[in-house]
């Protein structure tokens, strides 16, 4: 339930601090007052705070008390997993701490991520006989470091109660765990697929429903915000840390590339399941793509040329044959 006889931002961040060992610093008590007040008026509020500010407290400690005080939890977004593993692994749990007797309950929180970067027991299970050595994913004889790391995986599968790719020290290559993961576009969904009820990546979910802090990375918070579906609890306020990087990562997550080496690699794919005649029309295509671009002007294009045009629907509309 939400809880208004909080003790102010001040005072908890004071009691934060002196429990942490430190001392207060003027920037931090200023900025940990503009996050709670841009919180009470549901205004935007950017801080460009310097090495040594103690950025993370000022705005975790407000973050929480709203959370409690609203019984809404609070999105923190960053840019990179450093960040995020140190938010989740060092400040979030001390200060979680330092605050359990000045708030209702000890403060929660959890790590989201993207769907790849969860281990899918579905894929990872299917197709594996557990007697016949020539079907599984890998020659147990093969001595590649890709081997070895999929061995690895499979060893820490068995085990695992998270799923998450982080917890794989040390971390293995994109193609060993393209073996056991999906993207939102393959997946099954939890409804349909097999392993559903025990998906790593909805757990994560669930556990992300239930806490004060979410922490999550700029592609999924971008995700969320301009997808259908949301993949982030329901909440009415967000830290974004890194913000320099937010630019980067929303565009990364919302721009699609096309070219001529795409599309080949995409009729090498599925060239066992489509007619002949389509994937020479697609390979086709994707010369004229590469000739039209190699002439096409440096630089952006914002009026598409109709030569240029019919040949991106060609590839669009043979793909959907």
């Amino acid at each position: 339930m939400p809880d208004s006889h909080l003790p102010p931002v001040d005072e908890l961040l004071s009691t934060a601090v002196k429990a942490l060992g430190g001392s207060e610093r003027q920037g931090q008590i200023t900025m940990v007052k503009a996050v709670q007040q841009a919180i009470e008026d549901e205004e935007h509020l950017a801080v460009q705070a310097g090495t040594g500010t103690g950025k993370s407290l000022a705005y975790l400690v407000p973050s929480i008390r709203h959370a409690m005080e609203s019984d809404s939890p609070v999105v923190i977004s960053t840019a990179t997993i450093a960040l995020q593993r140190q938010l989740v692994d060092r400040d979030l749990p001390r200060l979680a701490e330092s605050l359990v007797k000045e708030l209702p309950h000890e403060p929660s929180f959890a790590i989201l991520k993207g769907r790849r970067n969860y281990l899918c027991r579905y894929k990872a299970t299917a197709g594996w006989p557990e007697e016949d050595e020539q079907d599984q994913l890998f020659d147990a004889r093969d001595v590649s470091a890709t081997g070895r790391m999929i061995q690895r995986i499979q060893e820490w599968a068995e085990e695992t109660e998270t799923g998450d790719r982080d917890e794989l020290v040390p971390g293995v290559n994109e193609q060993a765990w393209r073996q056991f993961s999906v993207s939102a576009q393959e997946c099954l969904g939890a409804q349909r697929c097999p392993s559903g009820a025990e998906c790593f990546a909805e757990m994560a979910r669930g556990r992300a429903a239930e806490v004060d802090v979410v922490v999550t990375n700029h592609a999924l918070l971008a995700i969320d915000a301009m997808g259908e579906i949301p993949v982030l609890p329901e909440h009415d306020v967000v830290v974004v840390d890194e913000a320099h990087e937010l630019v980067d990562r929303v565009t990364s997550v919302v721009t699609q590339e096309l070219s001529e080496q795409s599309v080949s690699l995409a009729v090498r794919r599925v060239g066992r399941l489509i007619d002949q005649p389509i994937a020479d029309q697609l390979l086709e295509a994707g010369e004229d793509l590469k000739a039209l671009l190699a002439a096409a002007p440096a630089g952006r294009i914002d009026d598409l040329p109709e030569v240029l045009g019919l040949t991106l629907a060609l590839i669009r509309d043979t793909s959907a044959r």
